[in-house]
């Protein structure tokens, strides 16, 4: 027996979701992003939405001068740096990200992303396989969104 498929390929303009988060981050919440724990997160795809299986994918908006809480997941992540300067400490070790790193956080290792930029928010492509992890924000009502992932 196959596995069910997505209806329909979905697909979105980089620019329009970057400006979606800088939104959601100025005024709390445009489209799918949503300001949670200090910066904006939106979920674009997920079996969650209907519209992936395999795989999650969204954005992430952090402030200037933002860490996100120390965290793990089962998931691996393949992280896409689009704007901003800064570092990803996993497991201890920084790595130091700019506009075009891409950059692999292993499943369950803790990591921290920092926006070390004064003045510039970072914008963050990403995508988590499996999918999971993403339910705290696209169901926030239903999950803890602080805490470990």
């Amino acid at each position: 027996m196959s596995e069910p498929r997505a209806p329909f390929a979905p697909s979105w303009l980089l620019d329009d979701v970057i400006a979606e988060g800088l939104r959601a981050l100025a005024e709390g919440e445009a489209g799918d992003a949503k300001r949670i724990d200090g910066r904006s997160l939106a979920v674009k795809a997920s079996p969650l939405k209907g519209n992936s299986v395999h795989i999650t994918t969204g954005m992430a908006v952090l402030p200037p001068g933002f860490a996100t809480r120390a965290h793990s997941h089962s998931a691996e992540e393949v992280a896409l740096f689009v704007r901003g300067r800064g570092r990803v400490t996993i497991d201890g070790v920084d790595h130091p990200v700019e506009p075009g790193t891409l950059l692999v956080t292993p499943s369950d290792l803790v990591h921290v992303t920092h926006n070390d930029a004064p003045d510039e928010p970072m914008v963050v492509l990403w995508f988590y396989a499996p999918p999971g992890s993403e339910a705290r924000w696209v169901e926030p009502d239903k999950h803890e969104t602080a805490g470990p992932a």
